[in-house]
């Protein structure tokens, strides 16, 4: 079971209570232990909807994990791709062809973190622009986060399969019964917790994703909480779920080997040893894991609702997931 769950919940609530927020869709998860909980509203004035278990979030940069970093992890099991494996091997026209899959999984390629302004491009100038990107740092030298790196692992993922969105779909998503979840979803309007000026409703916040038509290594997934909890199952079941092996134990071995500066293939690192693992994204998401213990915590929020200059909900999250691991942090 998991500790703290109360102050967990406490730490949220004050979050609700202070409006960082105005929502909130959280889930412990444990071997004996499956808490759903759905805190407050997607908004304010028309936006008063209360959460419920069908509503899709924009999980901004939690599909660097939940979708490329997994499709990448079955494509080393398979020995189909290696870390090693130069990303110029299969992706063409790129400036930098050197960087490995190893370097743009644990964002030390030395690559950008971003392309400013993406909206004033087109998807074709957006593309060359990533293509083109200069080093600002010797690869492997510098954790730099990067979303390039991972548009990158998308489009190779898109080599080897076809497709990217239905590449996750049907090595990712279908054998763990996500059957919400994906890039440019169709559903009520309802059902989309909305973002940006209370605007977005099921459109991609992130403005990279947007130019690429909504699919993208580094965002553009939506899924709902009940989806989520079926991702971090498998991984907390060392890859298995429902019987298949959707993760090989090797990724596990590499999640511990790999781990070094906070970060490990994908994942950033709570503690050294690439067993406690977490991940955030820009909307106000986050996925942490602790795979020794066997337990996971999903929290989903629209923290950009509705400016994303919304600053305030980032010190609530981060108590949370502290609580979460190891119950030092407190509530000021």
């Amino acid at each position: 079971m998991i500790e703290n769950t109360q102050a967990i919940n406490d730490v949220l609530q004050t979050a609700l209570a202070s409006r960082s927020v105005y929502g909130i869709s959280y889930a412990l998860i444990g071997p004996e232990q499956n808490e759903l909980h759905y805190l407050g509203f997607q908004g304010r004035g028309n936006d008063a909807i209360p959460l419920a278990p069908d509503m899709l979030y924009d999980l901004a940069s939690l599909t660097k994990i939940v979708g490329t970093t997994t499709r990448i992890l079955q494509l080393i099991g398979a020995n189909i791709i290696q870390l090693t494996d130069p990303a110029g091997k299969y992706v063409t026209g790129l400036r930098q062809p050197q960087l490995t899959i190893g370097q743009l999984l644990r964002h030390d390629s030395g690559l950008p973190a971003d392309i400013p302004n993406a909206l004033d491009l087109s998807a074709a100038g957006l593309i060359e622009k990533i293509k083109q990107a200069p080093l600002i740092a010797a690869p492997g030298t510098q954790t730099i986060y990067s979303d390039l790196g991972f548009i990158q692992l998308g489009w190779v993922i898109q080599h080897i399969d076809g497709d990217l969105a239905a590449s996750l779909q049907d090595n990712v998503f279908a054998p763990l019964s996500m059957h919400d979840t994906g890039f440019n979803p169709t559903a009520a309007p309802h059902r989309f917790v909305l973002t940006r000026g209370g605007v977005l409703r099921g459109q991609v916040h992130d403005e990279k994703a947007a130019v690429l038509h909504g699919v993208s290594g580094h965002a553009g997934l939506f899924a709902p909480l009940t989806d989520l909890t079926h991702f971090v199952r498998m991984y907390l079941q060392a890859g298995r779920y429902q019987g298949q092996q959707i993760l090989p134990p090797q990724a596990f071995d590499l999640l511990r080997q790999y781990a070094a500066n906070g970060r490990t293939l994908g994942w950033q690192c709570w503690q050294p040893g690439g067993t406690r693992l977490w991940h955030t994204g820009f909307t106000g998401t986050s996925i942490a894991l602790d795979l020794t213990a066997r337990t996971g915590f999903v929290c989903l929020t629209n923290r950009v609702y509705p400016t994303r200059n919304n600053q305030s909900w980032l010190k609530w999250r981060r108590l949370a997931v502290g609580l979460f691991f190891n119950g030092l942090e407190k509530i000021n």
